[in-house]
């Protein structure tokens, strides 16, 4: 089994799931051509593509046809995505699971939104991914709306075969840090890139999404547009994604002087980011070029580094400087409040042990006299 990348008539890059004949699996395409008509993100039909392939690889090791799937089966599914190696004749000692939880789950609810697919066509009976389906009622939150506790908690659906997930904390990177990376650029766009994603907090794919006529000087905003799947791959992740962002009027002048250095005459595109070196010189920079550039810098500082670190670090400072969680939801261009509110609004563990000094004498006891 492999994934397949091909171009669509209309120009536009796809992926197909094909046996070791090179043949494509005709369920998993049907799926994946479903999907995309509903119009989800090519990043996403990648990815659903590359699960459906872990589930067609489990299913060939079992001898089982789409068909035959069980719930048992799909249980013992998420322990061979947990330990694959189990079924080899060497296992190690010490078995740490070859996927996260949260990665497990993802795999898990493409294969059950695929069979909820195939349960749309009259010719497929078997009802497995609803016997799986849990009501439950919604967790308590943090945010609560106007009308909280008038009605009835909405019940939430839920899959069973979910695994539980840690609590865990995003990764930032110190102020100094982000100075020393900056620093450690060898150009005027990469240090631009950096500023950028730093002080917006935009994610890298609208950083690769913008053009031109995007950024407004003399207001000190740039806008970040819908424009669907672009020449570089780069594209807009959720429907809370194109909004204005403001910004420095520093940011616009390092803006300012790359443009004019590097967007001349023969620059055929309106991408900000263009390529620099090499054949493809001038045209729009890609996800594979951002790689790079970050492997490099994290060679050459010793420093851990990813570009999504500056978008949390950049998003984490505006919470620690006191931004109400709607405003930072519109920054961050989250579609839920939940997802900003379970991402940055918590204190951190310096917080937590301030706020405990401050009261820490009030819940001192007398001492406990010596006994004779």
């Amino acid at each position: 089994m492999k994934v397949v990348t091909f171009e669509t008539c209309d120009g536009k890059t796809r992926y197909y799931l094909a046996d070791d004949n090179e043949v494509p699996v005709s369920p998993v395409l049907n799926y994946l051509r479903f999907e995309d008509n509903r119009c989800l993100a090519r990043n996403t039909l990648r990815m659903h593509c590359i699960h459906m392939k872990h589930f067609y690889t489990f299913m060939e090791q079992k001898g089982l046809e789409y068909t035959d799937v069980t719930v048992d089966h799909l249980a013992e599914f998420i322990a061979w995505l947990k330990y694959p190696s189990i079924p080899e004749k060497v296992i190690p000692l010490m078995l740490e699971p070859a996927l996260k939880a949260q990665t497990i789950n993802a795999i898990v609810d493409t294969v059950l939104g695929f069979y909820n697919y195939l349960l749309l066509h009259e010719e497929y009976e078997n009802q497995l991914s609803q016997k799986l389906i849990k009501f439950v009622k919604g967790p308590a939150r943090n945010y609560r709306s106007f009308l909280s506790g008038i009605a009835d908690k909405k019940r939430e659906k839920r899959y069973m075969l979910h695994l539980p997930i840690p609590q865990q904390k995003i990764k930032t990177v110190p102020k100094e840090d982000v100075n020393t990376l900056m620093k450690a650029t060898n150009n005027i766009r990469d240090y631009f890139l950096l500023y950028l994603v730093f002080e917006t907090g935009m994610r890298i794919g609208e950083a690769l999404s913008l053009w031109i006529e995007d950024f407004d000087i003399s207001g000190c905003t740039i806008t970040i547009h819908d424009r669907g799947e672009m020449e570089n791959l780069s594209e807009i992740k959720t429907v809370s994604s194109p909004r204005k962002l403001d910004c420095t009027q520093n940011l616009m002048e390092v803006f300012t002087e790359y443009v004019c250095f590097f967007h001349t005459e023969g620059i055929k595109t309106n991408h900000v980011f263009i390529k620099l070196q090499g054949k493809n010189a001038g045209k729009a920079m890609d996800y594979s070029d951002v790689d790079n550039l970050f492997r490099k810098l994290r060679k050459k500082t010793d420093i851990y580094i990813t570009p999504h670190m500056f978008r949390h670090t950049s998003l984490s400072m505006l919470n620690a400087a006191g931004w109400e969680p709607e405003l930072l939801r519109v920054r961050a261009g989250h579609k839920n409040i939940y997802t900003t509110l379970n991402t940055y609004v918590h204190p951190s563990d310096d917080e937590v042990s301030e706020a405990f000094k401050k009261v820490s004498e009030n819940l001192k006891m007398p001492g406990r006299e010596a006994s004779e």
